[in-house]
């Protein structure tokens, strides 16, 4: 049996500045969205020769300002014993 290795968080290096394209693929949406959030002032961006780009430190901000959903785990609801409602099927 061989030993399973540990799991690790994702590491990710990006450059300091990133195309809006390279902003969509992270993200997983288009990079109409990206200029959206640009212009809505949600992602901070910048202009380096007229390009539009977004600063690695400033997706990354973006990202850990996102909302998390879900809220607390669910616990299992524990059902009583079948045995203790007995007396009601009498």
């Amino acid at each position: 049996m061989t030993a399973r290795p540990q799991d690790l968080p994702a590491i990710v290096s990006v450059p300091a500045l990133l195309s809006v394209a390279s902003v969509a693929r992270l993200l997983d949406c288009s990079p109409r969205t990206v200029r959206r959030r640009i212009a809505e002032r949600e992602l901070p961006a910048v202009l380096d020769h007229g390009r539009l780009m977004v600063r690695g430190d400033a997706l990354r901000a973006y990202i850990d300002a996102l909302e998390g959903v879900g809220g607390r785990p669910q616990r299992a609801r524990v059902r009583p014993p079948a045995a203790a409602f007995d007396f009601l099927r009498e």
